[in-house]
């Protein structure tokens, strides 16, 4: 309870992706200890590599990388890392790579960039 008293609940602004991350950290910020359990599982519906085949899951994953990064006050070098390395290699390599080459996953990303520098956050509302 004096965890939640002091950090507040989860930020809706991340409607799904990234929000407990960034709990995390205010989390820590407060003062408080994050544990890392080892033994713990968590199972997901989507395997990893499938990330970009929804438009919405490139969406959010893309979109909340660069909120958690605001919300945080990441450095400079990370944001740039972010931009560059991360997310710009990822939309290049869905453009060119004939495996990997979705319209969603590159619709999801532009979405999210646009929607992050207009401030709009929570759940996407799909043209």
């Amino acid at each position: 309870r004096a965890a939640l008293e002091r950090a507040g609940l989860l930020d809706e602004r991340f409607f799904m992706y990234f929000e407990e991350t960034e709990w995390c950290v205010r989390i820590k910020r407060a003062g408080f200890r994050i544990l890392h359990v080892p033994q713990a599982r968590v199972l997901h519906k989507i395997p990893l590599n499938a990330r970009f085949d929804k438009e919405y899951l490139a969406y959010y994953m893309t979109r909340n990388r660069l909120l958690f990064l605001r919300a945080t006050g990441a450095p400079l070098s990370t944001w740039l890392n972010a931009l560059i390395l991360q997310d710009l290699r990822t939309y290049i390599s869905l453009v060119i790579r004939p495996r990997w080459r979705t319209r969603s996953g590159r619709t999801g990303m532009w979405h999210a960039w646009m929607d992050f520098w207009r401030g709009r956050f929570g759940k996407w509302e799909m043209a």
